[in-house]
């Protein structure tokens, strides 16, 4: 069973690999919008927009599970 300190460590944790994520995401959206794509489509969604959404779909699931112990 995880102690306070190691589920909060978990928790800022997956908060800032989804925060990375996230401006990744965003640079890489950037790109296509101004008609310099960097990456071939599939391979940006693969690579980049599907683990950015499962990063954020895991820290919203470890914050509120820390949420709801205290």
């Amino acid at each position: 069973m995880a102690t306070s300190a190691t589920a909060s460590d978990e928790r800022s944790t997956w908060i800032y690999a989804f925060v990375i994520l996230l401006l990744v995401s965003a640079w890489m959206l950037a790109l296509r919008l101004m008609k310099s794509p960097f990456l071939m489509l599939d391979f940006e969604v693969t690579l980049v927009y599907l683990p950015t959404l499962l990063a954020g779909i895991v820290a919203a699931y470890v914050t509120m599970r820390g949420q709801g112990t205290k």
